[in-house]
């Protein structure tokens, strides 16, 4: 049986399809009962899909600097802390 922990542990396998045909059977049809790791599922490949599609492109100078302090702000341990 397929719980919800179960789908987080395999979903990046079973997102590249590299399951064995019984979990990757067992995995659908707890999707097709849980409504909550269908979501987590559908997310992730939207995720992957936007991620892969995007092309790169160079952010200003100044404005890189701008978030990457941001970011150093909010890590704990940062300069803010």
């Amino acid at each position: 049986m397929v719980d919800c922990d179960a789908v987080l542990q395999e979903l990046g396998n079973y997102l590249d399809d590299e399951l064995a045909a019984e979990l990757r059977a067992a995995l659908e049809r707890h999707l097709a009962q849980c409504s909550h790791c269908r979501v987590i599922v559908d997310t992730t490949r939207r995720t992957i899909r936007i991620v892969t599609e995007s092309r790169s492109f160079e952010v200003p100078d100044d404005i890189s600097a701008r978030i990457i302090d941001r970011i150093m702000k909010r890590i704990p341990g940062g300069p803010a802390d």
